[in-house]
């Protein structure tokens, strides 16, 4: 994939390829932006054009370094990832090692780091060092969508590029292209991915996800969640932070379109498009003063979760206020 099939980040891929254009490219780039809209893909495609054997502000996909880019195994181009909940200092001296070789067959060598503002203290002051004095044939990408916990003289080094969440429009474009199937689960998860491209991959490929959607759906509609609170909030205690969150989405959905009709928003602002004859139904089930506190007491739950309060006590709670 290359620059011109990247959707949404158009003005984040100019600044790049001006400078690459230019010739004028940086030792360091800080991409800043939500989760899931782009920041690693348009980095390894700029790792691509820098090494491209064919094209010089983006890249022809059919190179050979192209190629060993896109399988992650270029000798030049190196990725480093949190090991679990942090990244150490053992990894930051492991690559600031490989990074001090001679290039091997690209132009530059690419350093990309995932979720930056995982660093340790200890890994950040050594990146730091090496930052104060990187070599010329150096390029390194950090990738965070919180640069605010990420030490100031480490931002104050890199040259910023920021970027954006998608439309439902743009990403349904992109789904389009990729040829999902079924293709009727386009324009609702176009909806659902919260305008982050990797949302929308992820739903189409966990089909549980979808049906877990479904179930509470059916249940919300139908007011018969009563005698299965406890039972849901236990389940779902056991989930990942992203999962249960995308769940405690659903829910924040629903009473978000129902407000929106009780405001007599169209249909096009509704994110349950599926669901637009059932939002109808039960609009009026709810007074206006309901539906903001029952809003309120999902986000609540979300900063809790958050901040890590027991998920458990957490979606009790949750669960005997939405029921009351």
């Amino acid at each position: 994939m290359s620059f011109k099939q990247v959707k949404g980040q158009e003005q984040a891929i100019s600044i790049i390829q001006k400078d690459l254009m230019g010739k004028s490219i940086f030792g360091t780039y800080l991409f800043t932006g939500p989760p899931g809209v782009g920041k690693k893909l348009v980095a390894l495609n700029f790792a691509k054009a820098i090494n491209c054997k064919e094209k010089s502000i983006d890249s022809c996909d059919h190179c050979s370094s192209c190629q060993k880019i896109d399988k992650l195994n270029h000798p030049d181009v190196q990725v480093t990832k949190a090991e679990g909940d942090s990244i150490k200092i053992e990894q930051t001296r492991e690559l600031k090692r490989r990074m001090e070789y001679k290039v091997y067959e690209g132009k530059k060598k690419i350093w990309i780091l995932e979720d930056a503002e995982k660093l340790t203290i200890e890994a950040a002051n050594s990146l730091l060092k090496f930052l104060e004095e990187p070599p010329s044939d150096v390029v390194i990408v950090l990738i965070s969508s919180f640069p605010e916990k990420l030490p100031f003289t480490i931002v104050s080094r890199c040259k910023m590029v920021r970027f954006s969440l998608l439309s439902p429009q743009q990403i349904k474009e992109f789904l389009k292209e990729k040829a999902i199937h079924p293709p009727k689960l386009i324009p609702l998860v176009s909806r659902l991915a919260k305008g982050r491209i990797g949302e929308a991959s992820y739903l189409i490929n966990n089909e549980g996800t979808l049906r877990e959607r479904e179930k509470i759906l059916n249940k919300l509609a139908e007011e018969g969640l009563n005698s299965e609170i406890f039972e849901i909030a236990k389940r779902w205690s056991k989930l990942e932070k992203d999962e249960l969150n995308r769940f405690l989405d659903v829910i924040l959905f629903w009473f978000r379109d129902i407000l929106i009709l009780k405001l007599g928003g169209t249909k096009e602002l509704i994110i349950n498009e599926d669901r637009e004859e059932q939002l109808k139904k039960v609009k009026n089930r709810y007074s206006f003063l309901k539906v903001y506190s029952y809003i309120e007491t999902v986000e609540q739950t979300q900063r809790y979760l958050k901040a890590n309060v027991s998920p458990l006590l957490a979606l009790e709670g949750m669960w005997l206020k939405l029921v009351c």
